[in-house]
């Protein structure tokens, strides 16, 4: 029997978001403003790929994020760049990774635990890319993007990165049949602080552990079934992770359909990712 277990933060809450401005620009409130968003329309049964840039002028803080993804929008990943990249535009585009951000189907409001916060240096520019998906028999067209709650300077110990990982080198057989691929890699003296579980339309159950050096007792990170429409990123009570370490991911797929479905940026192929927030 698949066991459904989660490391889950004890507490979690933003440090001060006071109402006052100061030597750390414009005031700083407990809303959520757009951090980048592009918009988009795509014809009915088509999957497509659109970018946007966005320069931010100033230090930016960040404490709490929240995905704008209305139907039509499959993932989102956003990378850091500088302004010398170009004019901030929207433009087609195609797969990419992103160092900063990602989320999926129904992913919700993450907030991260206290002193830690995600950071964009004035000058960078933010790249947002949007893999949609329309499996209506109509248009749609919608906006997607990131919004954020921002943190005084102050109240940021730790400044969180985004990583992926996870095995490529897999090829599901259309039997019905539940099928697993497994990676481990080193990530470095690390400390996790989130993580979120990507698979397609095929998967159903993740797994995602630290293996420490020396055979100790594995720490789980995650280990729960599938589900593509919840695709959750969840907060982890700071996990530290050694370079000695390993991060084993496991995913395990059930092919449904007619032909070998392997790794690949579609819908119809499959992906298995840990992407984790760590400092």
């Amino acid at each position: 029997m698949i066991t459904r277990t989660r490391t889950r933060a004890a507490a979690l809450g933003l440090a001060a978001l006071a109402g006052c401005a100061g030597d750390d620009g414009p005031p700083i409130t407990d809303e959520y403003v757009p951090l980048v968003t592009a918009d988009w329309t795509l014809a009915a049964g088509r999957e497509d790929y659109t970018c946007a840039t966005k320069t931010i002028t100033e230090d930016t803080y960040i404490g709490a994020l929240r995905p704008i993804g209305p139907p039509g929008t499959h993932h989102t990943v956003i990378a850091l760049g500088n302004a010398a990249d170009g004019p901030d535009r929207t433009f087609p585009c195609g797969p990419e990774f992103g160092d900063f951000w990602a989320s999926g189907l129904g992913t919700d409001e993450l907030v991260l635990p206290e002193g830690v916060g995600l950071v964009v240096r004035a000058g960078r520019q933010l790249r947002l890319s949007l893999h949609l998906f329309n499996a209506s028999d109509a248009p749609i067209s919608g906006t997607s993007g990131l919004e954020v709650r921002r943190l005084e300077r102050s109240a940021v110990a730790h400044e969180a990165h985004l990583s992926f990982h996870g095995p490529f080198a897999f090829s599901i057989p259309p039997d019905g049949v539940p099928y697993s691929a497994t990676n481990q890699v080193s990530i470095g003296d690390r400390t996790a602080v989130a993580i979120f579980p990507h698979m397609h339309q095929l998967g159903r159950h993740f797994r995602a552990r630290v293996l420490p050096a020396g055979g100790a007792a594995a720490t789980t990170l995650w280990d729960d079934d599938y589900q593509f429409e919840s695709q959750e990123f969840a907060p982890l009570p700071s996990i530290p992770v050694r370079a000695a370490d390993q991060l084993e991911t496991t995913c395990t797929w059930i092919n449904t359909t007619s032909k070998t479905v392997s790794w690949g940026d579609s819908s119809n192929a499959e992906m298995c990712f840990a992407i984790l927030l760590s400092y």
